[in-house]
């Protein structure tokens, strides 16, 4: 499988750089770049990449709401924020936005290539500091037993925290012993039950709800 990005950064040294980076990598193929998110925008339309990785402070509309219109657009392409703003309400502020994953900048170049290959296979992946700033609005308390709610059943929970691990659908049917369209209809229900848009918004959600 190769995946097909769309590279949006303002700094054309950073931008340029990540497109030789990262077409290093059999695994990825850089479609376009951008200098910002209304051009990547227009180039997720022609281009119709499998991920969009996306500075965050940018001119113009910016990359959260970048991000943000991306999502509510419909469009099949993920979003990863790759950033060196890592404060807690600009990584709550992209992931609410829609971001499937969130690195910093200084992250290795193999863990961005396994963020973008995570996001086109619907998986997030977060980094220490995202991981954080989510617990840190849930306000985890540790050892606290967790309660179903939205009307989510054990097995539900069990899928959802499995999720939140950022496992794949193929993955999960391994884990559960069940079938793909089994684990389909399970995220299928989750989703609806908590009124998440994607798999990214249930890890936010697990981590609310102490499930995670």
């Amino acid at each position: 499988m190769t995946v097909r990005i769309v590279i949006a950064d303002d700094q054309t040294v950073v931008r340029e750089g990540l497109r030789s980076l990262l077409s290093l990598f059999d695994s990825i193929e850089v479609v376009g770049v951008a200098p910002d998110a209304e051009d990547a925008l227009r180039l997720v339309g022609s281009a119709d990449p499998d991920v969009l990785l996306t500075d965050l402070r940018m001119p113009g509309i910016g990359g959260v709401e970048g991000i943000r219109r991306l999502v509510t657009g419909g469009s099949r392409t993920a979003a990863v924020a790759l950033t060196t703003y890592d404060d807690d309400e600009t990584i709550v502020a992209a992931l609410d936005a829609g971001a499937i994953g969130f690195l910093n900048k200084d992250a290795d170049p193999e863990v961005i290539e396994s963020a973008i290959v995570a996001a086109a296979e619907g998986r997030s992946l977060l980094d220490a500091k995202a991981l954080h700033a989510l617990r840190t609005r849930a306000g985890t308390p540790a050892g606290r037993p967790p309660e179903n709610p939205d009307g989510l059943t054990d097995r539900e929970i069990e899928v959802l925290r499995l999720v939140a691990k950022g496992h794949s659908n193929h993955r999960l049917t391994t884990e559960l012993v069940v079938s793909i369209s089994t684990v389909k209809t399970h995220i299928n229900h989750i989703l609806t039950k908590t009124g998440c848009r994607d798999r990214a918004a249930l890890v936010a959600y697990a981590f609310a709800h102490h499930l995670a």
